[in-house]
């Protein structure tokens, strides 16, 4: 009876302890940023919308424009993606697939709305690099901040605590 209590709970420890290893298992994280398809139906929902709203593309047009712009940015994920271009390659590629974006566009906007698309797109340019400068300011002005108090209370600069040291 006690080989038979003692073999049942050996039994129940390994399947515990398989079963736990198995939920909390390490999963190799996924290098992809490739979005899901909901994402990109939603962005494609939201661009066709801005086409109409801000844009006014006509609707007809809307769809097409939209799906266009998806295959860019997935090709342009793409591109970023590859880990074997130089910089210089990537922006090369990048100035590439632009030029075939706006030729596939040209064919089917009108020259009006074509300039209007490429208007809104370079003041998004400009707001996102102010944007980036900004964030970037605040970093930098965070990390000073942080660097003076380490220095004002002695903490990581030549001493331990407030002992100055000799």
């Amino acid at each position: 009876m006690k080989k038979l209590a003692a073999l049942l709970t050996l039994l129940m420890m390994m399947l515990c302890t398989a079963s736990f290893a198995q939920k909390h298992k390490k999963r190799k994280k996924d290098k992809s940023n490739a979005p899901t398809e909901a994402q990109l139906m939603a962005f494609k929902a939201s661009y066709t919308k801005l086409l109409g709203d801000s844009l006014q593309i006509p609707r007809e047009k809307r769809d097409t424009v939209a799906s266009m712009q998806v295959q860019f940015l997935l090709k342009r994920m793409k591109i970023s993606d590859d880990k074997s271009l130089s910089k210089e390659d990537k922006e090369v590629r990048y100035g590439m697939l632009e030029n075939d974006k706006y030729m596939h566009l040209g064919a089917i906007l009108s020259m009006e709305e074509l300039q209007r698309l490429e208007a809104f797109e370079s003041r998004q340019k400009i707001r996102q690099k102010e944007m980036e400068k900004e964030r970037q300011d605040q970093y930098n002005q965070q990390a000073e901040q942080r660097r003076q108090y380490n220095q004002r209370y002695n903490r990581g600069y030549g001493g331990y605590g407030g002992y100055g040291g000799y």
